[in-house]
């Protein structure tokens, strides 16, 4: 079970990368946090840099594929009319380009991509709730449908609390994709923080 960082912000990814397999990044994430894409891939290379590709697709994923070593290229099983990327997916796959097949909400969704044999699925578990899903059991069917698939791993996405990260791994999710400040709250313990202060104190008191 690993830890990518979902973030675009070089000072986060310096301060987490010991702790983090990779790093996922969209268009949103960029416009609010700013970046650079390039700085960010050489920063963790030779761990994977998701990095959407939007627009044509085909174009789009072959210039970042063309341009970072260490580049997933993110497509999404639908495109915005609600056709699907089956054929985009496919052709790039098959030029050498690895996928993240991104926006999934479904165990069926998840289970056409992988027959593409795409590099990660990832599921947006927040926006599965949002609309009363069960995200915690679309989680335990995705990693049981993925238990002999030596391909695909599953990343779980648009995580907004710890509760959420914790779910996921108590259900076997492959990688959890995570903002800085849920990092953050994750280290923390009022308990762990009166611990370390009273063995501190305790050893200033300590004769010498």
């Amino acid at each position: 079970m690993k830890l990518f960082l979902d973030s675009s912000k070089v000072e986060e990814v310096e301060r987490w990368l010991p702790v983090i397999s990779g790093v996922t990044t969209n268009p949103a994430i960029l416009k609010r946090e700013g970046g650079d894409i390039k700085e960010l891939a050489a920063i963790i290379n030779p761990l994977p840099i998701s990095v959407e590709a939007c627009g044509d697709f085909l174009t789009d994923a072959q210039y970042y594929a063309g341009m970072i070593p260490n580049v997933v290229v993110k497509v999404p099983l639908l495109t915005t009319s609600g056709g699907s990327n089956i054929d985009v997916i496919y052709e790039l796959i098959n030029k050498g380009i690895e996928i993240n097949c991104t926006a999934l909400m479904s165990l069926s969704q998840v289970i056409i991509a992988t027959q593409l044999g795409v590099r990660y699925v990832s599921v947006f578990a927040g926006r599965i709730d949002d609309e009363g899903g069960d995200y915690k059991k679309v989680i335990s069917d995705c990693v049981d449908f993925l238990d002999d698939d030596e391909t695909t791993e599953l990343i779980v996405g648009s995580v907004r609390t710890v509760g959420n990260v914790l779910d996921s791994f108590r259900a076997k999710a492959h990688i959890v994709t995570i903002t800085p400040p849920i990092l953050e709250k994750m280290i923390k313990h009022e308990n762990s923080l009166r611990t370390v202060r009273e063995f501190e104190e305790a050893h200033k008191q300590l004769s010498k």
